[in-house]
């Protein structure tokens, strides 16, 4: 596990350090100042406080996606845990961010940290359609610089069709989830011992009691919704950040092209805070609109920077006050694996294949047996 962490994180510094230096290969770092120092300080300001929102709508559209299985979060506990999630991702390589908000969560609210986790994933599909939808929606509206058009019209459409089957492999297997442990169970074992194939299916199916907002359409509708106002927020934060360096010619329809670029390149490993893919991406995006590099670097360096405090700045506090040792925050991979591997070892896979019956009673927050609640904020 530490070697694999380790080689994690020195491929994405390489990462970092080969994007970086490719998007600075051909900009004067005096002209980028010089951009810096003329941006309008109130379209700056009012970028990074639209940015900010987001997080505040993750944790919303958090409690929709946790709904079929834990209903009783408070909002005060989801927005800490995304605090701290973001923020890890922004100060520790290897993108620990999901491993440390799955941990802490765990910590505030009494929810399986395997529970938790599996709703991030539903989480991070959702952003993945979003962006796909944004990325189609933008290269079909076009607008960009001659030569571009089919490329990004191609790029766009290949992405919004692989995240939408994504998708809908996942609500399959939110909705026939016994047939999908039985299937795993079957090619598993021709190839797993049995012991490793009792683990793998005790870790699937307490994986997929998370995914239990695919099945209800109404849960659904909710979260994909509040996806689209993350990234429609983000997006606006954008276009605000282009006006404040005086790049005019995406509008808004272009920031959310450079929005999605920008979202599916920081999944790309990297060093602490996506430092590379994010340039990188601005780079690709606006260049395809026609924008110089100078007003490019100048952009991706303020919005980067700037959005990047807030959060930082809430997600340390958050730890502070609820106790949580940075050294766990560090280590949260570990402890989520080992939850999880504990948890199947004490037999809660046999309590999750009950629980994922089509007729079986549900459990509230308050660990009283009843039927499915919608619950509430």
């Amino acid at each position: 596990m530490l070697k694999a962490h380790r080689f994690k994180t020195l491929f994405g510094l390489v990462v970092t350090v080969a994007l970086l230096a490719w998007v600075l290969r051909d900009v004067s770092a005096v002209a980028v100042l010089a951009e810096l120092r003329d941006a309008d300080v109130w379209l700056l300001a009012a970028m990074v406080v639209v940015a900010t929102v987001p997080f505040l709508l993750r944790a919303f559209r958090w409690h929709v996606l946790l709904l079929p299985g834990f209903p009783g979060s408070t909002l005060t506990s989801r927005f800490a845990a995304v605090c701290i999630g973001f923020m890890a991702n922004n100060v520790l390589p290897a993108r620990l961010g999901e491993f440390a908000r799955a941990y802490s969560f765990s910590r505030i609210e009494p929810i399986p940290i395997s529970q938790s986790l599996a709703s991030l994933v539903v989480e991070r599909v959702f952003d993945a359609v979003i962006l796909g939808a944004f990325l189609v929606f933008a290269v079909s509206y076009g607008g960009f610089a001659a030569g571009n058009t089919a490329l990004l019209r191609g790029a766009g459409v290949t992405a919004g069709v692989l995240f939408g089957l994504a998708l809908l492999v996942l609500w399959a297997m939110a909705r026939w989830p016994r047939r999908t442990l039985n299937l795993v169970e079957q090619l598993a074992g021709r190839f797993l011992s049995p012991a490793l194939t009792e683990r793998a299916i005790g870790i699937l199916s307490s994986f997929i009691r998370g995914l239990g907002a695919l099945h209800d359409p109404w849960v659904f509708t909710r979260a994909l919704l509040w996806s689209a106002a993350v990234w429609l927020c983000i997006a606006a934060s954008v276009w605000i950040g282009l006006l404040a360096f005086g790049i005019r010619e995406p509008g808004f329809i272009g920031a959310m092209f450079v929005q999605a670029v920008i979202g599916f390149a920081v999944a790309i490993p990297s060093s602490p805070g996506f430092f590379g893919p994010f340039e990188a991406a601005a780079m690709v995006a606006l260049g395809a609109y026609g924008v110089d590099s100078v007003r490019i670097v100048s952009f991706a360096t303020g919005y980067h920077i700037l959005t990047f405090i807030p959060v930082t700045v809430l997600g340390v506090w958050y730890l502070y006050r609820l106790g949580i040792r940075w050294s766990e925050v560090e280590h949260s991979e570990e402890l989520v694996e080992e939850a999880v591997e504990e948890a199947v070892e004490h037999g809660e896979p046999t309590q999750l294949a009950v629980a994922l019956a089509p007729d079986a009673p549900q459990v509230d927050a308050s660990g009283e047996r009843g039927t499915s609640s919608s619950g509430t904020n």
